[in-house]
């Protein structure tokens, strides 16, 4: 995992007039982030508690920074005099990639510093498991995320895959794709980014992060999500964090025969009819097409094993279903209900993913943005 030179300014340790003055900068670059409007200096000094001079200087060196701009003054009819001079956060002084760099499909993404998304490009695989094929594929997609951008402005990479992921960002193993380990796939999109950080983490976690962020575990404080198709994973929300486990293996349960997971995605495929593939499948379920709904049921018959372990050890709010599920997630959620529910004490919710076929590229997003705020912005 690669980390860059932080671009704050070098102060002195300690309670100096340097330091105060950054501190200052920070509190001001915080509250402009805030929204997407612009501010005035008397506006910024109310809401943040500084005077006047005190925020003028903050802005002043917030913009040779780069990551303030002055914008346009808002016209006031009626009102005559100088117009003040307004301030925003330059969204444009930096871009940051997430993608979801999975066995059977890539989906990325790049945002701008408020994670405005700026481009997006999705390319679906019958496998990814050769490590050749997985590199191509990867600098073929990154090439499209930069394409016209200003490579110097991209701070931040972060790479969702299927694996353990340690607690420094290593890649401890991985079952469903050994060859890119040991064909050392990951240094090699390390190189792709010279000026940037570069981070993996686990999807499933991911996925989670993106979930509690802007969908169904908003609020949630314990929480189930789990990512279901031909690649199977969990990972959980307790106590109103994600849980890692000591080296990053929590959720790590596809490979334990008791819970019927690691021979349901062979099964399932084995349900596809001739001449179909399961992305067709599992939309003509969601569509309510009866057989493509009896291969979706039969799957979460195959699953409901393991779900049953992990609910009974978790108790949580709410499952949150996604992945190549998702388009069939209501049919899917309702036979793993009727499954799942008999053998609990107390019902639980099961439920579809609200962020959708992103959600592990979003959540890398998120964790792409979290670094630029902390090692490039000094925010909290």
């Amino acid at each position: 995992m690669d980390e860059t030179v932080s671009t704050l300014p070098s102060t002195t340790v300690g309670n100096t007039p340097g330091m105060l003055r950054l501190i200052n900068s920070r509190a001001i670059l915080d509250e402009l982030f805030r929204d997407d409007g612009s501010h005035t200096v008397t506006e910024l000094s109310n809401r943040v508690g500084l005077s006047r001079p005190t925020v003028e200087a903050a802005l002043a060196d917030l913009v040779d920074e780069g990551w303030v701009t002055e914008a346009e003054a808002l016209v006031t009819p009626n009102k005559a005099g100088r117009r003040a001079k307004r301030f925003r956060a330059d969204a444009t002084a930096g871009s940051v990639l997430g993608v979801d760099l999975g066995l059977h499909g890539i989906v990325g993404l790049r945002s701008d510093l408020r994670g405005h998304q700026l481009a997006r490009v999705e390319e679906v695989y019958t496998d990814l498991a050769s490590a050749d094929q997985a590199w191509a594929s990867v600098q073929d997609v990154v090439r499209r995320l930069v394409e016209g951008s200003d490579p110097s402005r991209l701070l931040a990479a972060t790479f969702g895959v299927p694996a353990v992921v340690d607690r420094s960002g290593a890649i401890d193993y991985t079952v469903a794709v050994p060859q890119w380990v040991e064909r050392r796939v990951p240094g090699r999109i390390e190189d792709l980014f010279p000026g940037a950080a570069t981070f993996f983490d686990n999807d499933a976690k991911l996925a989670l992060t993106a979930e509690a962020q802007w969908g169904r575990f908003r609020g949630v404080r314990d929480g189930l999500y789990l990512v279901m198709g031909r690649q199977i994973g969990a990972a959980y929300l307790v106590d109103g964090a994600l849980a890692r486990g000591a080296r990053g293996a929590a959720g790590e349960m596809g490979g334990l025969a008791s819970t019927g997971w690691p021979s349901a995605p062979a099964r399932l495929e084995a349900r596809i009819p001739s001449g179909a593939d399961l992305e067709s499948v599992m939309a003509a379920a969601g569509e309510g097409d009866a057989e493509a709904s009896a291969v979706v049921r039969a799957f979460a018959d195959d699953v409901a094993p393991g779900v049953v372990q992990l609910v009974t050890t978790l108790d949580p709010e709410v499952v949150v279903v996604g992945g190549e599920v998702l388009p069939a997630a209501g049919v899917f959620a309702e036979a793993l209900a009727a499954v799942v529910a008999p053998q609990l004490r107390h019902p639980v919710e099961i439920v579809a993913s609200t962020v959708g076929r992103d959600a592990v590229a979003r959540g890398a997003l998120a964790r792409s943005l979290a670094h630029v705020r902390t090692s490039h912005m000094g925010l909290g």
